[in-house]
């Protein structure tokens, strides 16, 4: 019965302890820490614990009673004479005392007990990292490399240089850490990708210090190719897709490659849009003769590059007419050139408005021996725009449905549903396009996400404003038009809605897309009047900093007039800062200005 009682007893004190403990803790977490002081000093006279020294100690320094916290550090050392950590902050005390002398002193016999070993000198460290002594933290780790240089203790220093405002030798010491273990590549990457974010504020000096160590092991760089592909990587971060190039055609030369680093960024280039280099990145891999197993590829996607790029000069699209002729003399037709058939059937059809000439094209690849299911989707896909541009709405619509029913998770069967939802659209039948729109917003492929979010949201801010619905109906036939490429008409169709609904929400769509169809013809000074009249009549719609960056686009890149398009590009930089063209206008208006001539170099 009292060895019972004794027990129960026991379990009662053991319980109020914890639930003390507890409450103690929870003062601590509260900044309340005389309280959980209080509490553990009653603790500490009835059960000494190691459990309470952290909350206990860290309380008497915040409440600056540095005696106290020396007494309780030191009667820890005693008990654990082996622990270096209860010597540190005891020094610690001394120091945040102001008892330096003493604290050095301390310091110094802390030192000498250090014996090399990688746990001990990361526990000393954070220890002096919990207390914002970062130089200190970078001293352990010097002493114990000094006593065992297998030690690698380069993250922990680049955190603690990163901690110090010393950014440089953080990314330096990072990228020593790569060139001792090329495994970790991937968290260098990380962590110089998050130097460059900065926190969302892009910083060309960040840019500026990561590209001049880097560029100082690349010159070092002989059979490795690590610090090459990450500058490589860095200059498409930059958006500097010509030094990308020249950095990647110079990795193939000296690794004496096949192109293939090459053409995957002639293929990012190409998604990017930056077709001038892409022809180059081209170019140099077809260079490499017949034999390259990418000779083929890099020929049609360089052509369907020129295609993208092609301005409409006679000359130009007579031009290229011969080269896709000259090049499917070349390689004949064949399951290996489908897709060329298919690019060849496109410009038929958009650039030579030869929609028989496409139509056969298509009809006689589809039929080629062998062929990929993948590139008879693309045959189909491209067919069925023929059909839509001849007016054969339902059939296009069939060939749509079977690409979106034999792909239906891949993106290309996405693609194939935003196609008929478009036609829906174009068709008046809204809710329908709307439903399948909403299940096209979760699509893996980031550019169809955003080309339904972007007719979804058309939608949705225009349809049944009014109560005949004749504006939204009108403006989707014009915009039917325009697809077709019956430019005349699309444009009586928008003005009659400008016209009967004067101020409706649709009017800067329409100029936008006015603007397109005046462009596409070369005819500049009236695509630039429509996206006038978007800055001054919605200069707070969604579409301002789009209308913005188009005709500063057009008077830089078009029309040779510097000084309209740095005034525009300021103007986006002043007035629509969270635009996403901030970026390549920042960078396009300094290059104008004459700030960064030298970058590239």
């Amino acid at each position: 019965m009292r060895l019972l009682l004794v027990l129960m007893l026991s379990s009662f004190f053991a319980f109020a302890q914890k639930s003390e403990q507890q409450l103690a803790y929870q003062y601590y977490i509260n900044g309340e820490y005389d309280k959980a002081i209080s509490i553990y000093e009653e603790l500490m006279d009835e059960h000494f614990s190691v459990a309470y020294y952290n909350p206990y100690f860290t309380s008497l320094l915040k409440i600056e009673d540095f005696k106290s916290a020396e007494y309780l550090a030191k009667k820890l050392v005693k008990k654990h004479p082996k622990s270096l950590n209860y010597q540190l902050e005891a020094a610690v005390v001394q120091e945040k005392s102001g008892n330096t002398k003493k604290a050095e002193r301390s310091y110094k016999k802390l030192f000498a007990k250090i014996d090399g070993r990688q746990s001990q000198a990361i526990n000393l460290a954070n220890t002096f990292s919990r207390y914002e002594m970062y130089q200190k933290a970078l001293d352990v780790y010097a002493i114990a490399y000094k006593l065992n240089p297998q030690n690698n203790f380069g993250t922990q220093k680049a955190q603690l240089f990163s901690l110090l405002g010393k950014v440089e030798l953080m990314i330096a010491q990072y990228l020593d850490v790569m060139e001792q273990n090329p495994r970790q590549k991937q968290m260098v990457t990380s962590k110089i990708q998050r130097f460059l974010d900065n926190d969302g504020i892009k910083s060309d000096k960040n840019y500026q210090l990561v590209k001049k160590a880097l560029l100082q092991k690349v010159r070092s760089e002989k059979v490795r190719t690590d610090f090459t592909e990450m500058l490589i990587w860095l200059f498409m971060q930059n958006h500097q897709f010509k030094m990308a190039f020249l950095q990647a055609k110079a990795l193939d030369k000296r690794t004496n490659s096949d192109g293939e680093g090459v053409y995957d960024l002639a293929d990012s280039f190409l998604d990017k849009e930056y077709y001038d280099v892409a022809i180059e990145a081209y170019d140099y891999v077809i260079q490499k003769g017949k034999q390259n197993y990418l000779y083929i590829d890099a020929n049609i996607n360089k052509l369907y590059a020129l295609t993208k790029s092609l301005s409409s000069s006679n000359n130009d699209i007579s031009i290229l007419e011969g080269a896709y002729h000259q090049l499917i003399t070349e390689l004949g037709n064949n399951r290996s050139t489908v897709i060329l058939l298919s690019n060849y059937a496109h410009f038929k059809a958009f650039y030579l408005h030869d929609l028989e000439a496409a139509e056969t094209l298509l009809l006689d690849a589809m039929e080629i021996s062998g062929i990929d299911n993948y590139d008879l989707a693309e045959c189909k896909m491209e067919y069925a725009d023929v059909l839509l541009l001849q007016g054969n709405i339902w059939e296009s619509l069939l060939y749509f449905s079977q690409v979106e029913k034999d792909f239906k998770e891949h993106p290309i069967g996405h693609e194939a549903k935003l196609r008929r939802a478009k036609i829906s659209y174009f068709q008046g039948d809204f809710q329908w396009a709307q439903a399948q729109l909403e299940t096209l917003k979760a699509s893996t492929s980031k550019l169809i996400a955003n080309d339904a979010m972007e007719l979804s949201l058309l939608i949705m801010d225009n349809y049944n404003l009014d109560t005949t619905e004749i504006s939204m109906r009108t403006f989707a036939k014009a915009d039917l038009l325009s697809y077709q490429q019956k430019y005349d008409k699309a444009i009586v169709k928008y003005d009659s809605v400008l016209t009967a609904f004067s101020g409706h929400t649709l009017s800067d769509e329409i100029y936008m897309r006015k603007a397109q169809i005046y462009f596409n013809q070369a005819n500049y000074e009236l695509a630039l009047l429509e996206y006038e009249k978007i800055e001054k009549d919605w200069a707070y719609d969604i579409l301002a900093d789009d209308a913005l960056y188009k005709r500063a686009k057009i008077y830089d890149d078009i029309l040779d007039d510097k000084e309209n398009s740095m005034k525009i590009y300021e103007h986006i930089l002043l007035e629509h800062n969270s635009s996403i063209y901030v970026a390549e206008s920042r960078k396009r208006f300094r290059e104008l200005r004459g700030d960064n001539l030298n970058t590239e170099k």
